[in-house]
């Protein structure tokens, strides 16, 4: 598809007056990937983000970006719920278990060192399931459960290449 064949594209489904530009974009469906932990960082906000990119199926290189804190307290300063702290702390020692990382106790004290221990795991693949569900308040920021699986080799599409000799320039 040309540059002009998409332009024209978009400009069918997207209203430059009145539409976000962010609009239309619906993320991942509930179900379940293989996927790479292309990059692992620290945000602005203090959380380990892990842009997942799915390596296999309709959805190849679509990202899901995960974002995970634990911080005990909102923006505004009020008391987080437990159970969310929990589920993030659960949510990060799954991701650590199936990317084969180990994290020191010292690490769980700032978010940068548990950001750093997790950088070798970047190109580590897992499997990642996905659950949306609507969000009432604000449609346009879903909420997503996450559940990991580690991937046995097996699992992993195959990195082989077919090459013949008419393949070849000389």
């Amino acid at each position: 598809m040309s540059i002009r064949d998409r332009v024209n594209s978009v400009k069918e489904s997207w209203d430059v007056a009145n539409d976000e530009i962010n609009s239309g974009y619906q993320g991942l469906e509930s179900g379940e990937y293989l996927v790479m932990a292309a990059k692992i960082t620290r945000s602005d906000w203090d959380t380990v983000n892990v842009r997942a990119e799915v390596i296999e199926g309709e959805n190849t290189g679509t990202n899901d970006f995960i974002s995970l804190g634990v911080d005990e307290l909102k923006k505004d300063g009020t008391p987080l719920p437990d159970f969310v702290i929990d589920r993030n702390i659960k949510t990060i020692s799954k991701l650590a278990y199936v990317l084969g990382v180990d994290i020191p106790d010292e690490a769980w004290d700032d978010i940068g060192d548990l950001v750093e221990v997790f950088k070798p795991a970047e190109g580590g693949m897992f499997k990642m399931i996905l659950t949306v569900k609507p969000n009432k308040k604000r449609p346009e920021y879903p909420f997503k459960e996450y559940d990991f699986e580690k991937v046995d080799a097996n699992e992993l599409p195959s990195t082989e290449i077919d090459v013949s000799d008419e393949d070849i320039p000389f």
